[in-house]
This record gives structure tokens, C-alpha cells and sequence, in this order.
């Protein structure tokens, strides 16, 4: 027997795809969510931060979720930023900037998940579904599934592709696009740290430069650290994602802060961090971003590509999330009336805007 045709299937439960998921059930929207992991629980160690546009994105979702998600942030009172010069941090020099109330927020990522994805009832959640490709046909968009271990289809009116740098929707799209490796290498770890060393100031982020080489020592809320570290790595073993370190990956990350000690003592409170932070809590990868496409959707308008799997960055900025919940918001707007009136057209018309 055929299973029913759904209206809104989104390939990949990030903060991106639950956000779209929670804003279209609060319109009366049925949208399912397909995440390849086997839960939510997952996640690589890291944070998001939440500026004024965000912010209005979250609450034009739904009413009130950017307060959700600020309860167990930690609100930046102030950056503190040291550009390292020459040897010995003779011409090291440092920035202080104070941010006003309700400015800049960050939260651990696994934490505005879990706020997200209370907002989607769990019955339209479904784990270990691995997209393999989609194809079209008169009346829905199929989707091919490895669920377990056997294939399975899911029909669809429209499909949003939310799963990232490394998005199967997009490869499905245009087989020849691939994320762009930039020639970074990265580590991140979230500790907890309530009081057990001192590497920034309460509600600071702190940065640390030089040439390619950078670190955020962050307070990420609920007593948590975020720690990142990003060096310059050409080499030609470039994995496809990343994963969580052992103590040879620890061991590396040490090595390299001692080479930038050797030119400035400012890289010292990043060490005391990393020392402190068990090897299994390291997450590694490297840095990619994606060339801009002419079209996030497909020919027909059936099939369309948000946050990262659209227009993945580099970290600097710090807009990843920023740009997936304003993409979610837009597509909640466009979305629920075209699905609403139930004409195939209207939708096209709906994501041409």
C-alpha cells in the first residue's frame, strides 16, 4: 500500500530545518523532518550567536522563541580582540568593545536545538534516515531513504533541503557542485567551567590572531566554555566531515598553540583551556564553504535549499544560523498560504519570490 503523500518534507533536523518544522506547525503546516542521525542528541561541540537579526527572524517564526532560546544563553556584555605582532608580543595590541543590552547573545548549539525541537511534535521527527537522491513525478517529489538497513520512499509536495555544507538535497541537484575546501583546519570543544579556570571574562568573547591563525575563548552560557582554534592546513588528506579527537588530536592541538607561543604569550589562556578539556570533547574539521548558485531550487520549484546546504560561509561573520532562521522565517511566510490554498502554482510562484 502507498503511504500518503506528505505536504512539507525537510531533509535534516539542524537549527535551520527544526526552525522551518516548528513555524510551519504553528501555521496548521504538516511538515515532517528526516535526520540521518540516529537522534538528537548529537552534536560537534559547538555554539551559535544570536544578533538583532536573528533575533526578529526566531519571533516571526513563532511568537516569543527568541526568548526561549536567550534563557540559556549567555548575553556578550563585551568582546576583547588581540591582534599579535612581533616576537615576544612586543606589538601585540588589544580591543575592548562593550555591546548594549540585548545586542548579542550565544548558545551552546545543542542547546537551541533542543528548544526547537520541542516546538515539532516528536511523532513528525524521524531518525536514521539517510537521503540517498529524490526524483519527480506528476503529483510529489519521492524520496529515497537508507533507513536502517533498507531503502525507503517518501512522497512529498515540496522538500526543503536544511542538511548542511554537506547537503544530500544539493547533491542531488547539481551532482557536480561540491563544498569548497579554504585550506583551514579547526577545533572546537564546549567545556563545562563553572569557576574551574579563567580564560575570558563573564558574558565575553575573547579572540586571538595572527595571519591565518585565530581562537574565541567564549562564555556560552549555563557555565559553559566554548573554546575554537583555527590554523592554516594544505595538506591533501582532506576528510570529508569531522569528528571527535583522540589524545593524538589533543596532543596536535597543543603543538600548534606552543609554535604561536613561541611569538606571544597573548595564545596562553587558549592552552590553559585546551589542557583542561578531555580529548574526546575536541571536535575537528575543516573549513568550506559553498560557491553562491544561481537557483536554491530546482526547475520546477518543488524542491528548494536553505542555510547552509544554500549558502554556506565562512565562520567569521558568524551569520550561519543567523541566515538559516531568517531563510526559515521567509519560507514559513512564502509557504503556508501557497500550501494553504492547495494549488501546485501558487507554490511555484511562492519560492520564485
Amino acid at each position: 500500500m502507498d503511504k500518503p503523500v506528505m505536504e512539507v518534507a525537510i531533509v535534516g533536523a539542524g537549527l535551520g530545518g527544526l526552525a522551518l518544522a516548528a513555524g510551519l506547525h504553528s501555521r496548521g503546516i504538516q511538515a515532517h523532518v528526516f535526520e540521518k542521525s540516529p537522534n538528537l542528541i548529537a552534536d560537534t561541540a559547538t555554539a551559535v550567536s544570536l544578533g538583532p537579526n536573528a533575533s526578529r527572524a526566531l519571533d516571526g517564526i513563532i511568537v516569543g522563541l527568541s526568548a526561549a532560546i536567550k534563557s540559556v544563553a549567555s548575553l556578550t556584555k563585551t568582546t576583547k580582540a588581540t591582534l599579535c605582532g612581533s616576537r615576544n608580543g612586543a606589538g601585540d595590541k588589544t580591543l575592548v568593545t562593550s555591546y548594549g543590552k540585548d545586542e548579542l547573545y550565544v548558545v551552546k548549539w545543542r542547546s537551541a536545538r533542543s528548544i526547537l525541537a520541542s516546538r515539532v511534535p516528536a511523532r513528525y521527527i524521524h531518525c536514521s534516515h539517510v537521503l540517498l537522491d529524490y526524483f519527480l513525478d506528476d503529483q510529489s517529489v519521492a524520496l529515497r531513504f537508507q533507513c536502517g538497513g533498507e531503502a525507503t520512499i517518501i512522497r512529498a509536495k515540496f522538500v526543503v533541503g536544511a542538511d548542511g555544507i554537506n547537503s544530500a538535497v544539493r547533491r542531488a541537484m547539481y551532482p557536480a557542485d561540491r563544498p569548497r575546501d579554504l585550506h583551514l583546519i579547526n577545533w572546537n570543544a564546549l567545556v563545562h567551567n563553572p569557576g574551574r579556570f579563567s580564560v575570558h571574562d563573564r558574558d565575553q568573547i575573547a579572540l586571538i590572531r595572527s595571519g591565518p591563525s585565530l581562537c574565541y575563548l567564549v562564555d556560552a552560557g549555563e557555565d559553559y566554555t566554548l573554546w575554537v582554534f583555527r590554523v592554516e592546513d594544505r595538506s591533501t588528506a582532506k576528510e570529508s566531515s569531522g569528528g571527535f579527537c583522540d589524545e593524538s588530536g589533543k596532543a596536535r592541538v597543543l603543538e600548534e598553540i606552543d609554535k604561536l607561543l613561541g611569538s606571544s604569550p597573548a595564545w596562553e589562556p587558549l592552552k590553559i583551556a585546551v589542557e583542561a578539556t578531555e580529548a574526546g570533547q575536541i571536535f575537528q574539521r575543516r573549513i568550506k564553504d559553498r560557491i553562491p548558485l544561481e537557483s536554491w531550487s530546482n526547475l520546477d520549484q518543488r524542491v528548494v535549499l536553505m542555510g547552509d546546504a544554500a549558502h554556506a560561509m565562512h565562520w567569521g561573520p558568524a551569520q550561519g544560523a543567523r541566515t538559516a532562521f531568517e531563510d526559515a522565517h521567509q519560507l514559513c511566510e512564502l509557504l503556508s498560504p501557497a500550501l494553504a490554498a492547495g494549488n501546485p502554482e501558487d507554490l511555484k510562484r511562492a519560492v520564485m519570490r
